[in-house]
């Protein structure tokens, strides 16, 4: 059996491993969770599982990820998983991580000691499984350009006029996923997608330039490859966080795949929505980038900004 950890069990990422892990109970042996806030959860999941350790302090959590094992999966929210994310490789244990702020933060620190120890980093995000799916059995060197596929979140085509008194309640409305409230309104600014093309740049070792995003509303399209000789790899599936949690875990997953119909793909809206022209330009502070969103997202959530000056406060901490 395959012994994993699971950092953030609790959160809607966690809480979907654990529901791959139970489809999967002759191949898993869970070893280990952490979680924040939600203790009572916590120790639910350690009964139902049989978990011997569990963490729900920075110190343990660190420590409970340095624990050996066949595979630490980081679904904590944040910079919180930094650390973990770090003691997890210096532990020389693999890694699946869904945590892009480590990435984002630290990725180069990231990948050159996983390089160092040997360590697979796997990710979980739905764009990044679907790039390393499409990379499989190629040679990174023969990649034209990776292509990244964004929703759009809850406001697409929407201007800015209209989007001068946009509601929280409006803004974490997503057409396609579910997901934490921090995430949603990530998915609303474009600053997620952003994020993710730092983290693509680490994961695959892809220069900027060789990313690009598609706005695709129907969530079936996670991301492609186009190659030199100008052929194109895509993966589709269902938009089920599911499916690529049980890839990194090297699972089975069966989700009910509704018919492809009309797949659309457009252009992003950059004068509209700027948090990918943001993250973009501000990749080398990474750290502050993530603290700073982080910050305009509770902002906006707490009613103290409108959603259009989550952007113009991003810029003006950057700036300071």
């Amino acid at each position: 059996m395959k012994r994993i950890i699971i950092l953030g069990s609790t959160g809607s990422i966690g809480r979907q491993v654990l529901e791959v892990v139970a489809k999967n109970k002759t191949e898993f042996k869970v070893i280990g969770i952490s979680g924040y806030k939600n203790t009572k959860l916590l120790k639910e999941q350690a009964s139902k599982f049989h978990v011997q350790k569990i963490a729900d302090t920075d110190t343990a959590i660190i420590k409970i990820a340095a624990q050996k094992c066949d595979l630490v999966v980081n679904a904590i929210s944040g910079l919180a998983g930094l650390a973990p994310t770090l003691a997890a490789i210096r532990a020389g244990n693999n890694l699946a991580v869904a945590n892009k702020e480590s990435l984002v933060a630290q990725g180069a620190k990231i990948m050159s000691l996983a390089k160092k120890h040997a360590v697979r980093i796997i990710p979980i995000d739905s764009e990044h499984s679907a790039i390393s799916q499409c990379l499989v059995g190629r040679d990174v060197k023969s990649v034209k350009r990776i292509i990244l596929t964004c929703s759009g979140g809850p406001f697409l085509g929407r201007t800015k006029k209209e989007l001068a008194h946009a509601t929280v309640a409006s803004a974490l409305n997503h057409p396609t996923w579910e997901m934490g409230k921090k995430i949603t309104i990530d998915s609303a600014t474009l600053m997620n997608k952003g994020f993710e093309i730092i983290e693509a740049h680490h994961l695959f070792g892809i220069p900027y330039e060789k990313i690009a995003v598609l706005i695709h509303p129907q969530s079936i399209v996670h991301g492609m490859v186009e190659f030199l000789d100008g052929s194109l790899v895509l993966q589709a599936s269902a938009p089920d966080m599911r499916i690529p949690i049980a890839y990194a875990l090297g699972a089975r997953w069966t989700t009910q795949f509704k018919q492809l119909g009309t797949l659309t793909f457009g252009e992003v809206d950059h004068l509209t929505f700027e948090g990918i022209k943001i993250a973009v330009k501000y990749r080398t502070q990474g750290e502050k980038l993530v603290r700073v969103n982080d910050s305009a997202v509770e902002k906006f959530l707490r009613g103290e900004i409108k959603f259009l000056e989550i952007y113009s406060y991003i810029r003006k901490q950057m700036r300071e």
